[in-house]
C-alpha cells in the first residue's frame, strides 16, 4: 500500500490520538522548545499511524510536567507531510485536548 492510499484510509476530520514521550527538548528561545511522540496510534483502532513526530512545546505539554515514557492523548488533523517534521508521508496538526494517559483508571464500561 503507497503512502497515498494509506492517507485516504485515515479520518480526513479531527481525531484522537495516543502517543508517548520520546523527549522534550528545552531552547532558549521557548517558541523553538520541541517535544518528541513516538509510536503514535489512533485511539480508535489501535493501528500505529506515524512513529514519531515533533510539536512545538505549547503550554498545555509544559503544564502537564510530563516525563519520559509517558503516554499523552490528543486530538489532531492528518495531513500530508511535506516539511519532513514525521517519520511517514502524513503529519499530524493542531493538537488540542492534550490529557496525560494513565493505565490504572482505565476502567471497562460494561
Amino acid at each position: 500500500m503507497t503512502a497515498q492510499n494509506s492517507l485516504h484510509i485515515l479520518p480526513r476530520k479531527r481525531t484522537r490520538f495516543r502517543g508517548m514521550v520520546g523527549s522534550i527538548l528545552h531552547h532558549k528561545n521557548p517558541e523553538q522548545s520541541r517535544i518528541l511522540l513516538q509510536d503514535i496510534r489512533l485511539l480508535i483502532s489501535g493501528k500505529s499511524v506515524i512513529q514519531s513526530q515533533l510539536f512545538y512545546l505549547s503550554r498545555k505539554f509544559q503544564t502537564m510536567d510530563l516525563q519520559l515514557g509517558d503516554q499523552v492523548e490528543f486530538d489532531a488533523r492528518i495531513k500530508p507531510d511535506r516539511k519532513g517534521i514525521s517519520s511517514n508521508s502524513i503529519r499530524l496538526n493542531y493538537p488540542t485536548k492534550i490529557f496525560r494517559y494513565n493505565s490504572e483508571t482505565e476502567r471497562l464500561l460494561f
